[in-house]
């Protein structure tokens, strides 16, 4: 499209062609005025032509670049995992942070099949030279930490859910469904479960909440933490307490890895439940204690930051 100045360039470029005034007095003959008159308007049709294709091909290609550009800009959309960390150094009550947590925490309940314990031979092997089997359950807890349209995830310890041939989770309502297990790793004794939302009751999808992620690597010793699990499978349960050391080194059956101690209680049942902040985000996975009469207030939890990304590529 052109403009005020290029349009001033043609009236002038016409002008320059008009035949120059002479001095006579002469009247013009009609012929040749009509010649001028008429390469002028063809001048003027012209420059308002190309005016107007310039303008066409200019949005033209300016639309088909746009188009192009927002077609290649087109991706599908991935779940992801990042920290929520308020910065904030006004630190809750433990009571809305429990209220705010419970909304966050499942209880996982895992049947699995396991061989029957024969101490004095008397069941003995089947034909198939097999020890009898039996449905056994156990408990533990798990933590939200994506929702999407379609699937709900929560993370756990892999020592939860080890062996199940039936996972189910109970959400702080106390309704129960069915849950699939997405995958784990072993090694860091890190699991991830979902469940699909279209199951989910719409009273318990407004009661549960996305946990918020915090960035352990922030914490320090002595910082006050709160713990929400699946104590002995007796339903959710909130303790308190303090970081008693950072990466503490720790050896269970399956993992040797570095820990954040706590002196909050976490008891059995209580493993893949939530370690809070003040702020009321995430900050570990609860996932042992110290079991002794001689030791007291020894508990453990994955930081997150360290399986963040664990939990990511899990996810996707």
């Amino acid at each position: 499209m052109y403009n005020n100045q290029e349009y001033m360039s043609i009236n002038h470029e016409m002008e320059s062609n008009l035949p120059k005034p002479s001095n006579s007095n002469a009247p013009k003959s009609p012929k040749k005025k009509n010649r001028i008159f008429t390469k002028a308007v063809a001048i003027a049709l012209s420059a308002a032509l190309f005016g107007g294709v310039a303008g066409g091909s200019f949005y033209g290609v300016n639309t088909l670049l746009e188009n192009t550009i927002a077609t290649q800009n087109v991706q599908v959309a991935e779940p992801s995992l990042s920290y929520t960390s308020t910065t904030s150094s006004q630190s809750l009550d433990v009571s809305d942070i429990a209220a705010q947590g419970l909304t966050s925490v499942v209880s996982v309940t895992n049947i699995s099949v396991q061989e029957v314990q024969n101490y004095f031979g008397i069941f003995g092997r089947n034909s198939r030279g097999q020890m009898p089997l039996q449905e056994t359950t156990s408990c533990g807890s798990g933590v939200i930490v994506y929702m999407s349209n379609s699937e709900l995830y929560m993370v756990t310890n892999y020592h939860v859910v080890e062996d199940a041939t039936t996972l189910s989770v109970t959400f702080v309502d106390d309704q129960t469904y069915e849950a699939e297990l997405c995958g784990y790793d072993e090694s860091m004794d890190i699991a991830l479960l979902k469940v699909d939302v279209s199951t989910i009751s719409s009273d318990t999808l407004s009661q549960i909440s996305v946990v918020s992620i915090g960035n352990s690597d922030d914490m320090v010793v002595g910082e006050q933490v709160v713990a929400i699990g699946n104590a002995l499978g007796y339903g959710q349960s909130v303790t308190t307490g303090i970081v008693s050391a950072l990466n503490r080194s720790a050896s269970t059956e399956s993992t040797s890895s570095t820990y954040i101690q706590t002196d909050a209680a976490i008891n059995p049942g209580n493993s893949g439940g939530a370690l809070l902040n003040m702020n009321g985000e995430l900050v570990g996975i609860n996932t042992a204690k110290v079991s002794s009469t001689d030791v007291e207030g020894m508990g453990y939890a994955i930081p997150i930051s360290q399986v963040l990304d664990l939990i990511q590529s899990l996810m996707n």
